[in-house]
């Protein structure tokens, strides 16, 4: 089938993503709207008394974490129920409608008396529809991105309560939020530990590893040594990243070798440096080798390879 994606914006509220699929051999199609923004500082609920065939005709964004209840009928969406969706409050029942008639044939023939008792409740479901008595709409939506359309906006709506509100420790939980006060100090456990994640080997497009470690350089900074190994073909790589921003000098470094010694010092050399040796008119150009962390001896060696 297609997906189609479509990002547009709803008056008075604010951008969302609609996604749309459909399958041209069994003709099933699905629309799920999402949220493109972060999740809100509040949670919000709308209160809708709902008194005509008109307001049954409203936009509603329903998020796939809000729940919708109509308390005259003792009837509710739970939470994470249903995928977010860009429909009307017809829409809404409607959905429900076809929810509880889904299994119906099953329950008829395992137990008539619960087949009964949903069938009048569909009917319940149906009379809302026409609106022969009031009733109200709740959309209860902890994320803040679900919303119930104003037909006079920017004026004011007397039938139409909103409400913020803050989220329960409950509710950010289920939404993934931090509820942490202070948050952990990522960096200082980065310096304790090895991370490794899957990747391929850049050879023989193998599944490697490539371990990563956070490393303080005594009186310099602190880099990312990022390091793959082959198991397959043997292959062995690593590379130096710059933990910290681009400074706002150059730096140049000139060494005078005299001593086997000056062979061991520590070398940091980054994918933006060259390496010159005037004595064999020797340059390296930036990119070459890319990030080192390595001595000397052990530069010139990766030097000879590359040439």
């Amino acid at each position: 089938g297609v997906t189609r994606l479509l990002l547009t914006r709803i008056p008075f509220f604010k951008e969302i993503i609609v996604s749309s699929f459909s399958c041209p051999s069994c003709s099933w199609s699905n629309t799920e709207i999402q949220a493109a923004g972060r999740v809100q500082e509040q949670g919000v609920r709308y209160t809708l008394a709902v008194t005509s065939r008109q307001d049954m005709n409203r936009e509603v964004v329903k998020t796939d974490c809000a729940s919708a209840r109509i308390p005259e009928l003792d009837f509710e969406v739970p939470a994470f129920s249903q995928k977010g969706v860009l429909t009307t409050i017809e829409g809404i029942i409607d959905r429900a409608v076809a929810g509880l008639e889904q299994d119906q044939p099953a329950r008829r023939a395992a137990d008539t008396e619960v087949a009964r008792k949903i069938d009048e409740f569909i009917g319940k479901l149906r009379q809302l529809k026409e609106v022969n008595s009031p009733f109200t709409f709740i959309l209860d939506d902890p994320s803040g991105n679900s919303f119930v359309e104003n037909p006079r906006a920017p004026q004011r709506d007397e039938a139409l309560l909103v409400t913020h509100y803050r989220r329960s420790p409950q509710q950010c939980a289920l939404l993934g939020l931090q509820l942490d006060a202070k948050p952990p100090d990522t960096a200082e456990d980065l310096r304790d530990e090895v991370l490794q994640f899957n990747t391929n080997c850049p050879e023989c497009n193998a599944p490697a590893s490539t371990n990563m470690k956070l490393v303080q350089i005594p009186h310099f900074k602190e880099v990312i040594i990022m390091a793959t190994n082959c198991d397959s073909c043997g292959h062995r790589t690593n590379e130096v990243k710059s933990g910290g921003a681009i400074e706002p000098q150059g730096t140049r470094i000139t060494l005078r070798i005299t001593d086997p010694s000056d062979m061991t010092r520590d070398i940091l050399k980054s994918e933006t440096c060259s390496v010159e040796i005037p004595e064999l008119e020797f340059e390296l150009g930036m990119g070459a080798l890319g990030g080192k962390f390595t001595t000397l001896e052990g530069l010139l060696k990766d030097i000879r390879d590359l040439v």
